[in-house]
């Protein structure tokens, strides 16, 4: 047992505090006794030092002897309490490290088959709570050693960095694991740590597609063989995209024009009718019975699950941005810019090496060059090319790069990700410390649902379909009307009392009477009809 000091993380100054170095049961410990030094420290502590630090190490070594006599009464009652516990159980106590955590996260037996890619992300969380841990406790070592203090400060710095969501994930994974790991008797340290605040900011939710979004998706979707059967697959069934990449041909019944499928996330399973534009796909696939009906699609999600999410907002970007001119940054043209980019490069430049390469990269755009003529005939890089570019287009203020011919027609302003970005997400803002996605994937499975049940399709069988288990979570995460939709939703369930009255829908050119009675009258025998459906049947069989 003696005293020893410890030197800062700069290794020139002390730290304030005396430590102290002991061994139990053949195991060496350093701890922190928090008796800070005072008066003049000696170069070594083998020397002697002023009277004022003599003190104060002479209150550090009683501290010591203390904390070693706890320790060592401590010894003993875990000796009996590791026996006792091993009389009961048959299993000797185990001390986990929080180094450790993640390596036995993978190693605990489970009912259910995890994939490679959910313990990466696992092992992700693990380690950066251990780093967090070793910053904020540097004396843990041992999960039974983290206190409930580490265990709040961990998620307030997750607060402060992730939405509500992601931080209810991470703390309920954490906390699970240091529970199992925890020898038996220790009280969690997240035992009085309550889970992750509602975040101030709004949840974001995917945005379903309308019904005319979602046709010029489809038709857009058209002209490439890949996505097309995916998109029309994920449309037609409100499947996710996981589900739907490895969709198996014995989950389709032509002949009786249903999908049977085990969803992967839940497991459950759902019965969905196959709809004539999803019986075109499989039929013009003409593959019955063998393995996955999308091949190549199963392979690129094992491989490249980030690449189906880019191709799918391509699609979206191409078929929507022009629906959303306002969002889109005002095109120019380099060449109408050039005396502007000139006095910016000048002014915004040091290095004459980087200003020329500059100028002449800009001078040979703005003449008509491509980005791989320009790499081609002066040996920069593409890349370097680009960057050098968006420099200028940020010093003016102004967009000027071409988008790549056939990508999308919203300019020659817009880059591929400038047009997906402003279709496909949220930028963070108040109370969300990340960007959200609202037109990936996802939204299509939104969109049946929204679809769904706003034509009048009962819960229960909108549920059927999804696999859901209650009805909150379809009404929270999926049913999202726009504010049209919403209000004709409303308009049509309420009484006229409140709305003044339900306008009367005009019908359209060419389409008679009787047509628009007879699909109301099949809305009427199968159920889905709405009120006003019903009135407006009324009327038209009152002119008959």
């Amino acid at each position: 047992m003696k005293i020893i000091m410890k030197r800062q993380r700069d290794g020139q100054s002390w730290r304030k505090h005396f430590y102290g170095q002991y061994e139990v049961d053949g195991k060496r410990f350093v701890v922190n006794t928090n008796v800070p030094w005072k008066g003049t420290a000696p170069e070594s502590l083998r020397a002697m030092g002023d009277v004022k630090f003599e003190r104060s190490r002479t209150e550090a070594e009683g501290e010591l002897q203390r904390m070693v006599d706890e320790a060592q009464s401590k010894g003993r009652a875990d000796h009996l309490t590791e026996r006792l516990i091993k009389s009961k159980t048959g299993k000797a106590v185990e001390y986990v490290k929080i180094a450790d955590l993640a390596a036995r996260w993978r190693k605990m037996e489970r009912r259910r088959v995890v994939s490679e890619r959910h313990f990466v992300s696992c092992d992700a969380v693990f380690a950066k709570f251990a780093a967090f841990v070793q910053e904020h406790n540097p004396e843990a070592v041992f999960l039974y050693s983290i206190t409930s203090n580490d265990a709040a400060a961990w998620l307030r710095k997750m607060q402060s960095q992730y939405s509500a969501k992601t931080v209810s994930e991470y703390h309920q994974l954490v906390r699970s694991a240091v529970n199992r790991f925890l020898p038996a008797g220790c009280i969690s340290p997240f035992a009085n740590v309550a889970r992750g605040q509602k975040s101030d900011g709004e949840t974001v939710h995917r945005k379903p597609f309308s019904a005319d979004e979602l046709q010029r998706l489809l038709e857009t979707a058209r002209g490439d063989s890949f996505m097309y059967p995916l998109v029309v697959t994920a449309a037609c069934t409100g499947m996710r995209r996981g589900d739907v990449c490895k969709l198996c041909w014995d989950s389709v019944n032509l002949a009786e024009g249903v999908l049977i499928v085990k969803t992967s996330k839940s497991g459950a399973n759902v019965e969905i009718p196959i709809f004539p534009p999803l019986m075109d796909v499989f039929v013009s696939l003409g593959q019955e019975g063998k393995g996955f009906v999308f091949p190549a699609a199963a392979a690129m999600l094992a491989a490249n699950p980030t690449g189906l999410s880019w191709r799918f907002k391509t699609l979206v970007a191409n078929a929507l941005a022009d629906k959303e001119p306002s969002s889109l940054p005002a095109a120019v043209s380099a060449s109408a810019v050039v005396r502007e980019a000139v006095e910016a490069i000048n002014s915004n430049t040091a290095d004459g090496s980087r200003r020329s390469r500059i100028h002449e990269n800009f001078r040979r755009y703005a003449d008509g060059q491509s980005l791989r003529d320009i790499e081609k005939d002066t040996g920069v890089a593409r890349g370097v090319v680009s960057t050098d570019l968006a420099d200028v287009e940020r010093w003016i203020g102004k967009r000027f790069k071409r988008s790549t011919p056939g990508r999308h027609s919203s300019g020659p302003s817009c880059s591929i990700k400038d047009v997906i970005a402003s279709t496909t997400r949220i930028e963070a803002g108040e109370g969300r410390c990340n960007a959200g996605s609202i037109r990936d994937w996802h939204a299509l499975r939104a969109t049946w649902v929204t679809l769904a049940l706003s034509a009048g399709v009962p819960m229960e069988l909108v549920r059927r379909v999804t696999g859901h288990a209650t009805v909150e979570v379809v009404l929270q995460h999926y049913f999202r009307p726009g504010r049209e939709q919403f209000r004709t939703i409303l308009t049509d369930a309420m009484p006229d009392v409140l709305t003044g009255g339900k306008p009367v829908k005009a019908i359209d050119e060419g389409e008679s009477s009787g047509g628009e009675m007879a699909i109301l009258l099949a809305k009427i025998q199968n159920g889905t009809a709405t009120t006003a459906d019903k009135k407006r049947f009324k009327a038209l069989a009152a002119k008959v």
